[in-house]
């Protein structure tokens, strides 16, 4: 009898824990969820999935991925990713356009921006972005 009841328990151990991972996981991704849908004043919560923008003079703008990084002195690099693989860092401070990264089609000098409705109007070399204020005001 004791053989039997320690087989069940051995047999049942595995289970438990297979529920209680389940479970656990569950709980996870259900508070990701709501954490994804919260109100709060975070920029995170409002980030598009791309920009507009255009790498030659004349091109219709498409649309470009991005990475954002921000130090404790209140830059933020946008990193523009365009669809051939070509990147741009776009470097702010406090919400305003500084300059862009020197890349082989260009320094990065030859700029103009504007603020408008939102986004930040930004043309580098032939180059153009929509960067809307929301990915680099700070939080």
């Amino acid at each position: 009898m004791k053989s039997e009841f320690r087989g069940n328990v051995e047999m049942k151990t595995p289970i438990l824990v297979g529920i209680s991972a389940v479970l656990l996981l569950g709980a996870a991704e259900a508070y990701a969820e709501l954490q994804d849908k919260s109100i709060g004043s975070s920029a995170e919560n409002i980030r598009p999935n791309s920009i507009a923008c255009a790498q030659e003079r004349g091109e219709v703008q498409s649309q470009c991925s991005y990475r954002i990084k921000r130090d404790e002195k209140g830059t933020t690099t946008v990193t523009v990713v365009f669809a051939n693989g070509f990147k741009r860092k776009l470097f702010f401070k406090d919400g305003m356009f500084l300059k862009a990264s020197v890349t082989m089609s260009g320094v990065g000098t030859d700029t103009n921006w504007s603020l408008k409705d939102g986004t930040h109007m930004i043309r580098v070399d032939d180059q153009r972005y929509e960067v809307p204020d929301t990915l680099v005001a700070a939080n």
